[in-house]
């Protein structure tokens, strides 16, 4: 056995000679000589350019040192040769972060303290650099760690708040308050995954949020409101009114309130645009149970209703069957209740419950409807609300028997 281990040693000599480390750490394996296997592979990693090849030899040379200084003189030469690597890519991607932190744990090998606490802060491992500063014994380092630290969980803390914030205020039916809290969620932490699907929820449903309907089973109709003071009607899709009958031009008409007063304009249709039967030819006004014909066979019926500062007009198809389709369009604010002058009059009136129950109004992106002080039991999807509320598609609004349901 000595004769056959002399001989690989005296082969791996001659090998190394004419070097051939690669070889000659072959025959060190076989003699047992386990230092000189790693000096071999050392060597290969020296003489090698290429970065990958170079720290491929290095981890091999590294899992054969058994002795300290040997071991912690590779293992710092292998972090810094990593580093390099990583940082020749001016983006470091996930994954080179991931391979960061193995280039700390060299660092920490070889006992450069520093090295290692100054990768692991970069990856935000806060407690494992501190425990390297404490081992370089550097004072500095670790009261300013410490307040870095500090600021950090603060952080945690206030993006954590905001979320579970916004996630009641969505509750709540306040997704005005949601969005900022998510927004404010979002400025300290864009990555916090549930602040981000929500959020996303949120702009998806105000990216078109400009009409609003609002139907009511219990007596048959819906209201189509829209947020502006002034609406297009045509054939064509990209109007707010859309009309698909063949006589009707692609933009027909226009409609408007202006200082309490609904106008209507022609924009130059091919059948006409014409009030209680009389074509007009540019710009007219339109008043309380007038008629509005758009083309040969859509004619709306006008209510205007007026209160304070504020100024309603709501169309309905003259011969309409089954639900009662209303456009509305309103400026400040429109009541829903049982008084008359209400923009959505309700035709039934339940005991215990102010005449007025609802104000809607819009103000980009959102539609709100402020609850009635006196009114109480109010659930918003099935949730106890009070206040106000941010309509959204979809919802549904119950009052003591009443359902009120969003599209």
């Amino acid at each position: 056995m000595k004769f056959l281990k002399k001989s690989y040693i005296q082969r791996a000599i001659r090998e190394e000679a004419k070097g051939n480390y690669k070889q000659a750490a072959a025959y060190y394996s076989k003699a047992g000589e386990f230092e000189k296997v790693g000096e071999m592979h050392e060597l290969v990693g020296d003489i090698t350019r290429a970065f990958p090849a170079k720290i491929r030899a290095y981890q091999q040379a590294i899992r054969w040192y058994t002795t300290g200084e040997r071991l912690e003189a590779l293992a710092g030469k292998l972090a810094k040769t990593m580093e390099l690597e990583i940082r020749a890519d001016s983006k470091v991607s996930s994954i080179e972060h991931h391979r960061l932190q193995k280039v700390a744990e060299y660092y920490t090998l070889a006992k450069l303290w520093h090295e290692s606490g100054r990768i692991y802060e970069e990856l935000g491992m806060l407690d494992e650099a501190t425990e390297m500063y404490i081992h370089e014994g550097n004072i500095k380092q670790i009261e300013r760690l410490a307040d870095r630290k500090e600021e950090h969980d603060l952080r945690t803390f206030s993006v954590q708040q905001y979320y579970e914030e916004a996630e009641a205020a969505y509750r709540r039916g306040h997704r005005d308050r949601a969005y900022q809290f998510l927004q404010q969620c979002l400025t300290i932490d864009r990555n916090h995954s549930k602040a981000s699907v929500l959020f996303e929820s949120l702009s998806h449903h105000l990216q078109h949020s400009t009409k609003r309907t609002i139907r009511m089973p219990m007596e048959e109709s819906e209201y189509i409101m829209f947020g502006n003071q002034m609406v297009t009607i045509g054939r064509q899709e990209d109007n707010d009114m859309v009309l698909v009958q063949h006589d009707i031009s692609r933009h027909h008409a226009r409609l408007g309130l202006s200082q309490h007063r609904f106008l209507v304009e022609d924009l130059h249709s091919s059948n006409g645009t014409r009030v209680n039967g009389l074509r007009i030819r540019h710009q007219a006004e339109i008043r309380d149970q007038d008629v509005l014909s758009i083309g040969r066979h859509a004619s709306f019926e006008i209510r205007l209703r007026r209160q304070a500062d504020t100024i309603s007009a709501s169309l309905h198809h003259s011969e309409q069957q089954g639900v009662q389709k209303h456009y509305l369009l309103f400026s400040g604010a429109a009541h829903i209740g049982t008084k008359e002058t209400d923009a959505i009059p309700l035709q039934q009136s339940i005991a215990g419950l102010p005449s007025r129950l609802f104000k809607i109004r819009y103000q980009h992106p959102f539609w709100f409807i402020h609850l009635h002080p006196q009114l109480t039991g109010v659930e918003f999807n099935g949730v106890a609300v009070e206040r106000y509320l941010v309509i959204f598609a979809g919802d549904t609004i119950n009052v003591e028997g009443l359902t009120f349901l969003i599209e």
